[in-house]
């Protein structure tokens, strides 16, 4: 149970900010738990396709630079971003609930933080399993405080772009923010898992600067889209 808390804890604390900060309609709760645990279920598919990826393609490149540049951008930021992508596709994008321009927003990050929170639990049992409860603690925090945060920026970024394409009224528009919404999530999660494994200092001061960027993004994105709300008045 120690362990479950510490994991989950991190997703409902932005799960709740998220909420909060739809205003003017919020979401059903329904539709809001379907996406977090579709979310939560390709998880395992991820898993598996960045295992077959990896033992097939990635770990005969002995190139170091190149390795971790397939890793970050192929084996993590494709498949994950691309999974979640599918699943609001399918899931969200022509649901009649999706009705103003921040539910873009709020269910792109109810389907990312399902991810988040499986992927989270896995990390800090094998923590727990390892060190101990200081292992669980230390695991625990330190991806309270970079990954889980990180999934929310990158679907705030693909929910902020989705959310254009649904109500800009222009197919070849839509076409465009559509592309953006997974490519720019893609380029995000790349970038960073890039400069996390990089292992260099340039690496970390790099890591800081993009959290800065897709901090200062979100803030800016969520206030745009709220602001856009056909509820508002």
């Amino acid at each position: 149970m120690f362990v479950l808390i510490v994991a989950i804890s991190p997703a409902i604390a932005l799960v709740i900010y998220f909420y909060h900060k739809d205003k003017y309609e919020k979401e059903p709760l329904g539709l809001l738990a379907r996406a977090f645990f579709a979310g939560a279920g390709v998880t395992f598919l991820a898993m598996v396709i960045e295992l077959v990826i990896d033992l097939a393609f990635v770990q005969s490149i002995k190139d170091f630079f190149l390795n971790t540049f397939l890793r970050s951008f192929l084996v993590a930021g494709l498949v994950e971003e691309g999974l979640k992508f599918l699943v609001f596709k399918r899931l969200i994008y022509d649901n009649k609930e999706f009705d103003e321009p921040y539910d873009g927003i709020m269910y792109a990050v109810m389907i990312s933080l399902g991810f988040a929170t499986i992927e989270n639990i896995l990390y800090v049992a094998i923590s727990h399993f390892k060190l101990g409860i200081c292992g669980s603690l230390i695991c625990g925090s330190s991806r309270a405080m970079s990954a889980v945060p990180a999934h929310a920026f990158f679907a705030v970024i693909m929910g902020y772009y989705l959310g254009l394409a649904k109500f800009c009224g222009d197919r070849e528009r839509q076409r465009e923010y559509v592309y953006k919404a997974l490519g720019f999530a893609v380029l995000t999660h790349g970038l960073y898992d890039f400069f996390i494994l990089s292992r260099t200092s340039a690496g970390v001061i790099y890591f800081f600067l993009l959290m800065i960027f897709c901090w200062n993004f979100c803030l800016r994105a969520v206030r745009i889209q709220v602001e856009k709300s056909k509820f508002k008045d």
